[in-house]
């Protein structure tokens, strides 16, 4: 099945060298915050509801792919191209797990270019402007179920 409504994307590009909380964890913060810069109106948040089990569920129009980096550096060169593309996009670095946001905060803006070590890149935009940045990876597939156990 093709998904008629992608013509904008959000795409996560993830270290696959990290372990798979801290991959979900970076997930989650920079998606947020990348919802955040880019206001709901840009993301199209649409209400799913359920009338049996009561709940609304606010989940974007557009398409989340996740994909997967060799290496920080790859993500590192991915975030450069998407600011100098004028692309919106947030991220999230190892720097940034402490034990409180003041350290974080500290140890992530005194890491040096070379000492950052990304973990996840999180882009929003046209389709056709994302898809020559993330082309070079792959979807990623996680780890198989014997690794999870």
């Amino acid at each position: 099945m093709n998904y008629t409504d992608n013509d904008k994307k959000f795409v996560a590009v993830l270290n696959r060298r990290h372990q798979l909380s801290r991959i979900f964890n970076a997930v989650c913060h920079a998606t947020a915050g990348l919802s955040a810069k880019i206001g709901s109106d840009a993301a199209h948040y649409l209400d799913y509801g359920n009338d049996a089990d009561s709940f609304v569920a606010s989940i974007s129009r557009y398409p989340f792919i996740i994909l997967e980096a060799k290496s920080s550096s790859q993500l590192a060169a991915l975030q450069k191209s998407a600011v100098a593309a004028r692309i919106s996009s947030n991220l999230f670095v190892s720097a940034m797990i402490g034990r409180s946001a003041e350290e974080q905060i500290a140890q992530t803006k005194a890491a040096t270019d070379d000492a950052l070590d990304y973990v996840v890149v999180v882009l929003f935009g046209d389709a056709k402007s994302l898809n020559p940045l993330t082309k070079k990876f792959s979807l990623y597939k996680g780890p198989a179920f014997a690794e999870v156990q």
